[in-house]
C-alpha cells in the first residue's frame, strides 16, 4: 500500500470513530435547509437507516478493502435503494439531490478536521477527490432511480388515463346508443356564455331545426320554438334550477320549425364542471312525449266520464227500483180495485223491463269490447226492425205526448243480411234517445229509403239537439248529452256507443247532426241491401189464446222468492219448487217432472252437477232441462248445449219464453 492508501485508510478510521457525530451533524443540516424533513422518531430513524449502506461503502474505498470498481457499484447499489425509499416516503426529486450533497459536505467537513490534526497534509488532496468520485456515482444513481420511478410512474399514470379513456369512450357510446334507441336529443348548454351543442341527430329531428343551421342556444330555443304560452315558465325554471344548481326538468310545448307542428317536450338536465373547471354546463336531455301527455289526458277524460257513468248507474237502477218497491208495498192492501192492481201490474213490469235493459246494455259493452258479440245472421226485411223497435219505444213516446211518424217502411221490401234482433237494438236505442231528449209533445219521424246499395234509416226529434263540438265524441263510451230541462234523463251513455260497433259488425254507418241547441237531432244509419229470400220463414208464435198441456214441471232455484213467483206464474200446471241440488234430486224422484227450470249456481251443488244426476235417473232421458241463470255469454250458452241442457234462458226470462217451451214440452 503506497502512502496515499495509507492516509485513506486512516481517514477510513477516522470517519468510522465519529460516525455518530457525523450522523448528527447531517440530519441537523437536513432539518435546516430541507423543506421537507423527518420531524418524527420514526422518520429520523428510517433517514438514518438508509446510511450505513453507503457510509460503510465509502469507508471500504478509502481503506481500500475493495477496488473502485466494486465500490462504485455497491454505492450506486445503495443510492437507488436509498432512492426508491426516499420516493415511496415521497420525496421529490430535488429534496433527494440535496440529502445527498449535505451527506457529502458533512463527510468533507469531517475529513478536512482530520487532516487539521493530522502532522502532514500529504494525501488530502487525494482524499477529496476519492469521496467527490464516490458521492458523484452515489448521486448520478440514486437520480437515476428517482427518476426511472418517476418515468414509470408518469407511464402507470399515462396507462390508466387510456384505459379510463376508453372506458369513458364505450360508456358514452353506450349512453347515446340508448339515447338514440329511446328516441332521445342530447344536449349542453354553458349558463355564461348561452352557447349550446347538440350531441345528435334526434334534437335536429325533434325540433324540426335543420342541421347544416346548426343548434340553437337556450335563448334562441326559447325565443323561436317554445310555444309563447310556455316560454315564460320555461325560462324561470331554467334560472332557478342554474341559481340552486338543482337538477332541471320541465315540460312543454314547441312549434316545430320544419312544419309548424306543436310538440310537447320533456327536458331533463343536470349541471356539471366544464372542461376548464371554472363554469358549469347543463347537461341534458330532450323527449317527444306528445303521445303519453295525450294519453293520459284521455285516461283522465276516461276516468271522469267513468266516475260520471257509475253516478249515473246508480241512479238509473234506482230510479226503477222505486215504483217496483213502492208496487209492492201498495199490493199488500186489501183494498185494490182490479183497475188498481192491472196498474200495479204495468208498473212493475215496465220498470222490470227498464231493469233488465239497462243489464243488457251493460253486457253488450262487455261483449264488445273483449270481441265476444256473434251475429246471428239472416235475411230479414228492414220493416219487421222497425215496428219491433217501435213496439218496445211506444210506451215510453205515448207517456210524454210524442208523435211518432213512420215514411218509407211499409211496403218497400228493404231486404238486409244482419242479426234483426241486434238490428232491432240499434233503432230502439235512436229512439229511446229521442224520446229521452225530447220535450213532451214533441214530434219524431223515422223514415227508411234505398240509397244506391244500402239502405238509410233517419230517426229525427225536434228535441234539445246538440252543440257541433259535442257531435264527435257522442258515440264514444259513457259520453252523454248534457243534461236540460227537456231532457229528463240522460241515460248510462253507452246505448250509442254499443249501436255504433253493431252497426260496424253490419258493415254499415251509424252518423248524428243537428243544427244547434234547441233545433233537434238528426241520426242516419246505414246498412247495405240484401237480395229478398226465396222463402219467407215464419217466427214461431205461442198464441196466449191456444191452450198447452198442463206439465209437470220442477223449478230448482236457491232464491226462494224467484221461485216461487215463476211457479205462481204456472199456476196452470203442476209445479214443484226446490232451493237446492239436493233437494231438487229427492223431488225429482218422487215427483217424476217432464220440464226442470235449473238455476245453474246452487249453494250445494253446482247446476251442471244436478243435471247430469237428473239424466242418470231411469226417467231422466225423457225430462227437458232448462238452464235458468243470469249467465247469458256466448261461451255460457256451448257449456249448458255441452252438458245436456235443452235450453239456455237467461234470467230475467220472458213469459212468451217459458210458455214456447212448455208447449214444445
Amino acid at each position: 500500500m503506497n502512502g496515499e492508501g495509507r492516509v485513506a485508510g486512516r481517514v477510513a478510521d477516522y470517519l468510522l470513530a465519529r460516525r455518530g457525530l457525523l450522523t448528527r451533524r447531517w440530519l441537523r443540516a437536513v432539518r435546516q435547509q430541507m423543506q421537507v424533513c423527518p420531524d418524527t422518531r420514526e422518520a429520523v430513524a428510517g433517514l438514518i437507516n438508509q446510511l450505513p449502506g453507503l457510509f460503510a461503502e465509502l469507508c471500504a474505498l478509502l481503506g481500500g478493502a475493495r477496488g473502485d470498481d466494486e465500490v462504485a457499484m455497491r454505492a450506486a447499489h445503495d443510492a437507488r435503494a436509498h432512492a426508491n425509499e426516499r420516493w415511496r416516503q415521497g420525496f421529490a426529486l430535488d429534496e433527494l439531490y440535496l440529502e445527498l450533497y449535505l451527506l457529502q459536505r458533512c463527510v468533507h467537513a469531517c475529513v478536512r478536521e482530520y487532516f487539521a490534526s493530522a502532522p502532514s497534509r500529504e494525501g488530502q488532496t487525494a482524499t477529496h477527490e476519492m469521496i467527490e468520485q464516490f458521492f458523484g456515482e452515489a448521486i448520478r444513481g440514486a437520480i437515476g432511480q428517482f427518476q426511472s420511478q418517476q418515468d414509470r410512474r408518469v407511464t402507470e399514470a399515462l396507462a390508466k388515463r387510456d384505459v379510463a379513456l376508453a372506458r369513458q369512450h364505450r360508456s358514452d357510446e353506450r349512453l347515446r346508443m340508448a339515447a338514440e334507441a329511446a328516441g332521445l336529443g342530447i344536449f349542453e348548454w354553458e349558463p355564461d356564455t348561452d352557447a349550446a351543442v347538440w350531441e345528435n341527430e334526434r334534437m335536429y329531428a325533434l325540433t324540426g331545426q335543420a342541421v347544416e343551421n346548426g343548434a340553437l342556444s337556450a335563448g334562441e330555443f326559447i325565443a323561436q320554438i317554445v310555444h309563447p304560452d310556455d316560454a315564460p315558465k320555461l325560462q324561470e325554471q331554467l334560472e332557478a334550477s342554474i341559481a340552486s344548481s338543482k337538477d332541471f326538468h320541465a315540460q312543454f310545448r314547441i312549434r316545430r320549425v320544419c312544419d309548424g307542428k306543436t310538440r310537447v317536450l320533456e327536458a331533463w338536465g343536470r349541471l356539471v364542471p366544464g372542461i376548464d373547471g371554472t363554469r358549469s354546463v347543463l347537461v341534458g336531455t330532450l323527449a317527444d312525449v306528445t303521445q303519453r301527455v295525450s294519453d293520459e289526458e284521455a285516461a283522465r277524460t276516461a276516468d271522469r266520464r267513468k266516475d260520471v257513468f257509475l253516478a249515473t248507474l246508480a241512479h238509473e237502477l234506482r230510479n226503477p227500483l222505486a215504483p217496483i218497491l213502492n208496487a209492492a208495498h201498495l199490493l199488500r192492501r186489501s183494498d185494490a180495485s182490479p183497475h188498481e192492481l192491472r196498474w200495479l201490474q204495468g208498473v212493475i213490469d215496465r220498470h222490470g223491463r227498464h231493469l233488465a235493459h239497462l243489464i243488457d246494455d251493460l253486457l253488450d259493452v262487455s261483449r264488445i269490447t273483449a270481441g265476444k258479440i256473434a251475429l246471428r245472421k239472416e235475411v230479414f226485411d228492414v220493416q219487421t226492425a222497425v215496428d219491433r223497435a217501435i213496439e218496445m219505444n211506444a210506451p215510453a213516446a205515448a207517456q210524454r205526448g210524442h208523435r211518432l211518424d213512420v215514411t218509407g217502411v211499409h211496403g218497400s221490401s228493404l231486404f238486409v243480411y244482419g242479426d234483426i234482433t241486434r238490428v232491432t237494438q240499434v233503432l230502439s236505442n235512436l229512439l229511446d234517445n229521442a224520446v229521452k231528449y225530447t220535450a213532451d209533445g214533441g214530434h219524431i219521424r223515422l223514415a227508411a229509403a234505398e240509397t244506391g246499395a244500402t239502405v238509410t234509416i233517419t230517426v229525427e226529434d225536434d228535441g234539445i239537439g246538440m252543440e257541433p263540438e259535442l257531435i264527435p265524441s257522442l258515440f264514444r263510451l259513457f259520453e252523454q248529452a248534457v243534461e236540460s230541462a227537456a231532457a229528463r234523463k240522460a241515460g248510462l251513455g253507452i246505448g250509442l256507443s254499443v249501436a255504433k260497433s253493431l252497426v260496424e259488425m253490419h258493415g254499415g254507418t251509424i252518423s248524428a247532426s243537428s243544427q244547434g241547441h234547441g233545433r233537434g237531432s238528426q241520426f242516419t244509419l246505414c246498412l247495405p241491401l240484401s237480395d229478398a229470400p226465396d222463402i219467407k220463414e215464419k217466427s214461431e208464435i205461442v198464441s196466449a189464446a191456444v191452450p198447452v198441456e198442463a206439465r209437470r214441471v220442477l223449478i230448482v232455484d236457491d232464491n226462494e222468492d224467484a221461485a216461487l213467483s215463476l211457479a205462481k206464474v204456472l199456476d196452470d200446471h203442476e209445479v214443484r219448487t226446490a232451493g237446492s241440488g239436493a233437494q231438487a234430486l229427492r223431488v225429482a224422484r218422487e215427483f217424476h217432472p217432464m220440464v226442470v227450470f235449473l238455476d245453474l249456481a246452487l249453494p250445494d251443488m253446482s247446476g251442471f252437477e244436478v243435471a247430469q244426476q237428473l239424466r242418470q235417473q231411469d226417467t231422466g232421458r225423457e225430462i227437458t232441462l232448462v238452464a235458468l241463470t243470469g249467465y247469458g255469454q256466448p261461451e255460457d250458452r256451448q257449456r249448458t248445449r255441452d252438458a245436456g241442457f235443452d235450453h239456455h234462458v237467461v234470467k230475467p226470462a220472458r213469459l212468451e219464453e217459458i210458455m214456447r217451451i212448455l208447449a214444445r214440452g
